[in-house]
């Protein structure tokens, strides 16, 4: 590997064109001094799990709604099969014997469009057949005619489907099933449905039957005698609609014969009989419809997770999952002991399922379990499962199907029961199938790697969505400016293989490509915390060449979701055009001790740059910072105690706080090569204590520049913002203190409040901290619970001595209990007694 600054991204194959991150089917587009995302060719580069996003032409993109009792034929074109020769086969229209150029008519969800076989042909080639493009369970066939005066339906006809496998023996015939069939002749009725039955043995009340390919077959015409009519109406069609012209002869009985036109012609007046005018029967097909029980989201969100892999890369996932009912695999008995032989489906984001099945062309499992899990993970991080009943299945049924309450399910875990232990028990199965309804509760989406020529002030973030009351749209940030370049190798079969493998392939024709993958290097910051409103200011560092966009997109609702229009990010140029800086001491700190740190950064400008005259000091922690001095310099002139100082002196203070010294300028600085020193004291409460200088201009509202770690001045050679401490040893929580312990709330200003105050060192992250005022039988008083985005540092709660009604409590000894999380393992706290006297 090799880290570029400022490089290309994404993934590409050597010897491509490379493409500029202006393109629009990157996944954005830059305009002007914004980086805009609102098409839906752009949403469509996002990295996404499949199957999770609906993206509407019009350039939105909202979670999958997963439906029920869907029309099968209107997206069977987005499925596919690769054959063994190689071919990949696309679901739709699979043959016509009749007219193939309208064929596809029948399938295009346009009632106004018709498959109209030829009467030339003869009645045999008077058939269509249409692929789903993977097997569904089908519960309904749908046939609608063309209406009356646009054409006829068909006199008689038959439906059929198949699962898609073959018969055995020579001929390799699809094996074709019949679930309905018009045997009267039909000359008015236009709209037919035909319920689909399970075509073997099914456990009571299970609906629909496997179904792949759908084909009708046309058993009867009225060819040239379609309607009769009269004379006038005959002339009037056009020639190719002209039926035939039926002459009679008429008996003295009264019966009439059908006579040839010369004959009719040579009888005597008071023979001839009736002459009857025909169009010819027009028989058109508008629309199929094949209702399935519902969108199957194993295969839509596995079938492609498995395209770039070997054939014997995870077989037993790719055979149950890929969709079709011609692939199967036997399924071995699971093994409790080793944790083995289970199928373990990860969906890859919640959905709303109430029921999975299982389906197996022959010899399906005897006894199984099914377990089902919405992602939650126990405190050792290990995924919680639902487990479902055992289930056993001593009627070999080939259709298994487990129903359950709806619910949020991300993965499924399919066990194979042993029965009666013998070797010639089988499990056969074909497909897993999990069916609901609702939208996607939990969508994670990430922009691709979005690079500027230069480094810029990335300074607002903004989006346009519709969010109905329960939903959320959370928008997170990282930023950086190096990339590592990986290089893959694979062979023709696309297996991965190393280098000099590849390199030893003498036959270039058999190497299959090489993939330069370009992935963020170690300068990149971690993602931000979540945006709270939809116009806020850019929280990652800056400036920098690259950024990324994370997009959450949260329904716990089933039938809401949010859906996000568009998103831009605004860019400035830097306030200054590099910013370094480097802390000292960076160790040999001691825990919870006040200690002296300096803080050296350098800016360097270019003529255009607008400077600076705020500059702040942030620490991660909630500590004290107590400013000594700020100075600037040449380096040789700071290391002997010389340099200009702003403070005591020019520089003021704007705020200071537990976290964050602000100091203003007198006026703005736009050149220079001196270095800024800044002097303060605090404390370290955790492994690794960060700190950051930030410029700010006055005239440019909005925009932060933040410092990256550098060398500043040889003396220092930190290069670093991060004071690391050894914690080992150091107790958690510290200086847990109540003052005053008695406490007189009788409004005369003196020992009216009570303080609780404690020091928290080794937690690196934010935390709830419970905070509760208890009487000593037990009986919650007042909750003063309250967040920390820095959990480690110094913190204070007050209690006014009210209860949580705001009422007074009564004189007496009360319990104040703080607690807060350590780990994932569990909580740490502390009790203490104070007292209420007045």
């Amino acid at each position: 590997m090799k880290i570029l600054r400022g490089a290309a991204t994404g993934v590409f194959l050597l010897g491509l064109t490379s493409i500029y991150s202006q393109t629009p089917s990157l996944g954005y587009r830059i305009q002007g001094n914004t980086i805009a995302i609102d098409k839906s060719e752009e949403w469509a580069e996002w990295d996404a799990p499949l199957g999770v996003l609906e993206i509407n032409p019009q350039g939105s993109v909202l979670p999958r709604f997963l439906r029920a009792d869907t029309d099968a034929v209107r997206n069977a074109s987005s499925f596919f099969r690769v054959e063994a020769e190689g071919d990949t086969i696309y679901g739709g229209l699979h043959d016509a014997g009749s007219n193939k150029i309208t064929a596809s008519n029948a399938i295009d969800g346009d009632f106004d469009t018709y498959w109209e076989p030829s009467a030339e042909d003869g009645l045999e080639k008077w058939y269509i057949e249409i692929d789903l493009g993977r097997s569904v369970i089908s519960k309904r066939i749908n046939l609608h005619f063309a209406p009356e005066g646009e054409g006829d339906p068909f006199l008689k006809f038959r439906v059929m489907i198949s699962d898609g496998r073959k018969s055995f023996g020579g001929s390799r015939r699809r094996e074709y099933l019949r679930v309905g069939q018009i045997n009267y002749r039909n000359k008015s009725d236009r709209t037919f449905s035909f319920d689909v039955e399970p075509l073997r043995p099914a456990e009571d009340g299970l609906e629909g039957a496997i179904t792949q390919f759908v084909r009708i077959d046309v058993l009867e015409t009225d060819g040239v005698r379609g309607q009769e009519i009269s004379e006038d109406q005959y002339k009037k069609l056009y020639w190719k609609h002209r039926g035939t012209i039926d002459f009679f002869r008429v008996t003295v009985a009264g019966r009439e014969i059908l006579v040839l036109p010369n004959t009719y012609l040579q009888l005597p007046e008071s023979e001839r009989g009736p002459v009857r005018y025909y169009r010819r029967e027009r028989p058109k097909l508008a629309e199929i419809e094949v209702i399935e029980v519902g969108d199957n989201i194993v295969a839509l969100t596995q079938r492609e997770l498995f395209q770039d892999q070997t054939l014997f890369n995870n077989l037993l996932g790719r055979q149950l999952t890929d969709g079709f009912h011609t692939s199967s695999f036997n399924l071995r008995s699971y093994d409790p002991v080793r944790d083995e032989n289970q199928l373990k489906i990860d969906l890859g984001a919640k959905y709303w399922i109430d029921r999975i099945r299982l389906l197996s062309p022959f010899s399906p499992p005897i006894a199984y379990q099914l377990r089902i899990s919405n992602g939650a993970l126990d405190p050792n991080g290990v995924l919680v499962w639902k487990e479902l009943d055992e289930r056993f299945n001593p009627d070999s049924f080939v259709q298994l199907e487990e129903r359950f309450t709806r619910q949020e399910v991300r993965h499924i875990e399919v066990r194979r029961i042993e029965f009666v232990g013998s070797s010639s028990e089988k499990a056969t199965l074909s497909e897993v199938q999990a069916f609901g309804e609702g939208y996607v509760s939990d969508v994670r989406m990430t922009s691709p790697l979005i690079k500027l020529n230069r480094s810029r002030i990335f300074s607002q973030v903004r989006w346009d969505a519709s969010m109905p009351p329960g939903t959320s749209v959370e928008v997170r940030t990282r930023s950086g400016d190096d990339l590592i370049e990986e290089v893959r190798y694979f062979d023709r079969y696309g297996r991965e293989i190393s280098e000099s493998r590849w390199k030893n392939i003498r036959n270039k024709e058999h190497r299959g490509p090489v993939v330069i993958n370009e992935l963020i290097g170690p300068r990149w910051s971690n993602w931000s915390e979540e945006y709270e409103i939809v116009k806020g200011q850019f929280n990652s560092p800056n400036p920098r060449r690259m950024m990324q966009v994370q997009v959450r997109l949260r329904s716990p609702d089933p039938y809401r979701a949010a859906e996000l229009r568009s998103l831009q990010v605004d860019f400035d140029p830097p306030l200054v055009d590099q910013l370094v800086a480097e802390v000292w001491p960076v160790r040999g700190v001691s825990v919870g001790e006040e200690k002296e740190f300096t803080i050296s950064f350098l800016p360097k400008f270019n003529r255009s740059d607008p400077g600076f005259d705020r500059v702040q000091l942030k620490s991660s922690s909630i500590a004290e910072l107590s400013l000594v001095s700020v100075k600037s310099g040449a380096e040789t002139s700071l290391r002997i105690g010389m340099g200009r100082e702003h403070w005591p002196g020019e520089w003021g203070v704007l705020e200071n706080d537990s976290n964050l010294i602000d100091l203003s300028l007198p006026q703005v600085i736009r050149s220079g090569s001196e270095v800024f020193e800044l002097t303060f004291r605090t404390k370290v409460y955790t492994n690794s204590t960060t700190f950051s200088v930030e410029l700010l201009n006055s005239e440019k509202p909005g925009i932060t520049q933040t410092a990256s770690e550098g060398n500043v001045v040889s003396t220092i050679n930190s290069q670093s913002m991060v004071v690391v401490t050894d914690m080992e040893n150091s107790p958690i929580l510290s200086d847990v203190r109540i003052h005053p312990k008695i406490m007189t709330p009788n409004g005369d200003a003196v020992n009216d409040i009570a303080h609780l105050t404690f020091s928290v060192f080794r937690v690196d992250r934010v935390a709830t901290f419970d905070v509760c005022i208890f009487d000593l039988s037990g009986r919650l008083q007042r909750d003063l619970s309250f967040f920390g985005e820095n959990a480690s540092g110094n913190h204070t709660v007050s209690w006014d001595g009210l209860d949580y009604q705001g009422i007074l409590v009564n004189p007496g000894i009360y319990l104040m209990r703080l607690e807060f999380p350590v780990d994932v393992h569990g909580k740490t706290g502390i009790t203490l007694p104070i007292s209420v006297v007045y």
